[in-house]
């Protein structure tokens, strides 16, 4: 059996927009280039082996029609996975619904001359695939992107679709990057390059995608998986052995490894790996790996799975974690809780902890209570604290001993009335 044949109820269906009629919408070459190049890795026997009747490549398509009866066709068809990938631009109308535009699309009319992403997302859900694939490359602005990604947003839950695994190429208020003159967009770019790492789960290819593009200097995507596929291998041939993609490690070995080598990959910036094996021993109860995990959670935006991971390592005793959910409580305007658990891990000595309360305390005007938390952290050799115990003992007359900690702080400029208090710590990584 060959590889297509191994994958035949697989669909797949790339658009691409590169010229508009309404000048209000920029031009992106690289679209048409992007869904050439996905489609080729999708076809190659060495890549996706997909049949390429199965994957169908829309170049700038004229109207809504002929790109529903491709997609519509795809869902029919697929069996196992279905995938859509869309370049372009993407918009909102004025009661927040999500299009995605075509050449000709009005950018004051988007409901006459856009596929509607309901209709996308319809088409979605009534497909008998088994997964279901989005990739978004889209290019907004504003209110736009947060249409896509915020949970605040008009139109939220518009791309979470149950059963299918989303990425969208950048988070809310973000624009998109087409760098001129390159052949492809910054996250089709590296969606491609890695792709080339053969092997990575579509996890992986995402975590490897978000490294690129960040290294890069360019927007962060955003994923959404709603009893997603992340174990999926998109582009390897299904006959081809996947070698592991971890740092080899054999399965007796113990958290504290899994835990010591997740911050050696760290150390030397290789995140996917790092974040790999804090998850294998997270799962079997490493607190240090739970709140390390959390962390590469939170960094991605993904505050719920965050939550949960600080939670569990808090609840049994570990005092970073403790005081990295303080922290995430606290932006949440939880200030009540994150309070309590900072108390919690401050009692351990922990001297972030004892910062950060001092900080939450100070912003609630108990500044007593707060001096006492400074002096604590300060005495424990946390600068951020000298620097606030040197403010607020200024403000509070004691000029030469406000003097000392700022020198303690490591400032070299004489203390002025302007400086400001610094806030929270960032969240602390478990050693």
């Amino acid at each position: 059996m060959t590889p297509a044949a191994n994958r035949d109820g697989w669909r797949a269906v790339l658009i691409g927009v590169s010229r508009y009629i309404d000048t209000e919408f920029t031009g992106i070459p690289a679209a048409t280039t992007n869904i050439i190049d996905l489609a080729r890795l999708l076809t190659a026997p060495t890549g996706g082996a997909l049949a390429a009747e199965h994957c169908i490549a829309l170049p700038d398509p004229d109207v809504a029609t002929q790109v529903g009866k491709a997609i519509a066709a795809a869902a029919d068809g697929a069996d196992d996975v279905l995938l859509v990938y869309y370049t372009g631009h993407g918009v909102v109308d004025r009661y927040g619904r999500l299009y995605l535009t075509l050449p000709g699309t009005d950018h004051h009319h988007p409901e006459w001359g856009s596929v509607p992403f309901s209709t996308l997302r319809d088409e979605l859900l009534e497909s008998r695939a088994g997964t279901r694939i989005l990739i978004l490359d889209c290019c907004f602005s504003g209110r736009a992107f947060e249409a896509m990604t915020s949970a605040a947003a008009a139109v939220d839950g518009q791309i979470d679709v149950k059963g299918t695994y989303t990425i969208a190429s950048s988070a809310r208020d973000v624009s998109s990057i087409a760098p001129e003159g390159e052949r492809h967009t910054a996250f089709t770019g590296a969606l491609l390059h890695a792709a080339t790492e053969i092997g990575l789960t579509l996890d992986q290819l995402y975590r490897r995608v978000e490294q690129i593009l960040h290294h890069g200097g360019h927007p962060r995507p955003q994923r959404r998986s709603v009893a997603g596929a992340g174990d999926l291998r998109l582009f390897t041939a299904p006959d081809h052995r996947v070698a592991p993609v971890d740092e080899p490690v054999m399965a007796d070995v113990d958290n504290a490894t899994l835990f010591f080598n997740g911050g050696r990959c760290a150390d030397r910036n290789d995140l996917p790996k790092a974040e790999g094996l804090w998850r294998r021993a997270a799962t079997q109860g490493h607190t240090g790996a739970m709140n390390n995990l959390a962390n590469s959670l939170l960094d991605r935006n993904e505050a719920r799975d965050a939550y949960d991971w600080y939670s569990k390592a808090a609840e049994l005793g570990n005092a970073d974690a403790m005081t990295n959910l303080a922290q995430l409580l606290y932006t949440l305007k939880h200030r009540d809780d994150a309070e309590r658990w900072c108390r919690l891990a401050a009692s351990t000595d922990h001297t972030d902890a004892m910062y950060n309360l001092a900080v939450m305390l100070d912003k609630s005007l108990r500044f007593d209570e707060a001096l006492l938390w400074y002096q604590k952290a300060a005495n424990a050799g946390h600068t951020d604290a000298m620097h606030n115990l040197a403010i607020r003992l200024r403000h509070r007359g004691q000029i030469s001993e406000a003097a000392a900690w700022w020198r303690n702080a490591g400032h070299k400029h004489p203390q002025r009335t302007s400086d400001k208090p610094r806030g929270l710590s960032s969240p602390a990584r478990s050693r």
